[in-house]
């Protein structure tokens, strides 16, 4: 039985190389992003109530959004995957490619994030702490699927093996991450609110923090799986 690797609870460090992958990559990768974002901003805008936050239809959440999201997230995520994996390897890549591997993965990737979110939704019934340890254990469900060819049941079997040593320094990182990411929401509603700007500028500028945030935490997850990759590469017996 291999021995336990030492714990790099290091949030900071990894933080810091997903912010480096993002800089020296950041062309590629908004490129992509935002090519293949923009129906969900633009959903958001189209959609009564959502951007503009009129006091009838705005105040609550938006679930047609949301839904929209839900459904079309799989496309964008599974060929943002592929282009992390390609750019990573010096492969070239495509909008094109990468839309279709999107489309083609659509129905695993849908069912697994659809599995992930009842197991994380039952977590928060719970109470709050195993939510967070769920979401930890499936943060490579996605990779595993675009990756490894593997069916949504086997991405979770194999992401809550591979994130066994990875649990704390994943929960730790993107924890700061969504810290941060909140702080500026509050200040960007709160400087719009203070200066009565257009409703339209806050939720531009919003759009644009979510997608840096989205971007960044899904190199902050792939840097996770390259490296728990390796590590079960080195603790594997060779044939």
């Amino acid at each position: 039985m291999p021995a336990r690797p030492p714990i790099d609870f290091a949030p900071f460090k990894r933080l810091k190389e997903a912010a480096v992958f993002l800089h020296v990559y950041r062309r590629d990768l908004l490129c992509y992003f935002l090519v293949f974002y923009m129906p969900v901003i633009l959903a958001g805008l189209l959609i009564p109530g959502t951007a503009r936050g009129d006091e009838t239809q705005g105040a609550g959440i938006p679930v047609v959004a949301l839904i929209f999201d839900f459904f079309y997230h799989p496309i964008y995520m599974g060929g943002l995957i592929h282009l992390l994996a390609r750019i990573e390897a010096g492969q070239p890549w495509s909008l094109k490619e990468g839309f279709v591997l999107g489309v083609r993965l659509w129905d695993r990737l849908l069912l697994a994030n659809l599995i992930s979110l009842v197991i994380i939704g039952l977590g928060f019934m719970a109470f709050v702490v195993p939510a967070i340890i769920a979401y930890a254990r499936l943060a490579m469900v996605e990779f595993r699927i675009v990756l490894e060819g593997d069916d949504p049941f086997q991405a979770i079997r194999n992401s809550y093996r591979m994130t066994r040593f990875d649990m704390l320094p994943i929960i730790g990182s993107t924890s700061l991450l969504f810290m941060v990411f909140i702080l500026l929401r509050v200040l960007i509603d709160h400087l719009a609110h203070t200066l009565g700007v257009d409703p339209l500028l806050p939720f531009i500028l919003d759009s644009i923090l979510t997608i840096a945030v989205m971007l960044m935490l899904t190199v902050l997850l792939f840097r996770f799986y390259g490296l728990a990759s390796r590590r079960h590469a080195l603790v594997s017996p060779r044939p």
